[in-house]
């Protein structure tokens, strides 16, 4: 990953730091959080990394049970759950306030959010905004400012790191 970046550098073409830039961005990469080793895995920890885990190692299993039935089922819980409850209802929904729903349709969407297995829909929300409130800063719960594969998947396994922001 570190190939990905390219250092700064001033206007005379002088190396200000061992900071490096993400291509295509204004984001500085000021350091890297230790995903796995070194650190204090919570029970919460533990649990994501095993459900994550756990659903990569079923999928092992796909070439050798597939059949259409099973992708059709796949494929409508996949828009039920991804595109309906996470896209939707949790994103737009609750995170934004950006569409107004019946009660039971707006209940029954969050449930289909709650199936996409990221958590309870308040956990998710708080996430969202406290996101958009500090983006790409330091206070940014998943910036890209500690690296590429910390803020799209090594915070999910840090609690700690949530908790400190």
């Amino acid at each position: 990953m570190r190939n990905l970046l390219f250092s700064v550098s001033d206007s005379n073409g002088v190396n200000q730091s061992d900071h490096r830039k993400i291509p295509f961005s204004d984001v500085v990469v000021t350091g890297t959080r230790n995903n796995f080793l070194e650190r204090k895995w919570r029970p919460i920890d533990i649990q994501v990394a095993s459900w994550v885990f756990f659903v990569h190692f079923l999928s092992l299993f796909a070439p050798f049970t597939f059949t259409w039935d099973a992708f059709c089922v796949a494929f409508i819980g996949y828009l039920l759950t991804g595109l309906v409850g996470i896209t939707l209802s949790y994103h737009r929904l609750l995170a934004h306030h950006s569409l107004k729903l019946p009660k039971w349709l707006e209940y029954t969407f969050v449930y289909f959010g709650v199936l996409a297995a990221q958590r309870d829909p308040i956990f998710w929300v708080s996430m969202h905004r406290y996101h958009h409130q500090f983006v790409d800063s330091e206070k940014d719960t998943h910036s890209p400012i500690n690296g590429f594969w910390f803020s799209h998947m090594g915070w999910l396994f840090d609690s700690g790191y949530i908790l400190e922001k």
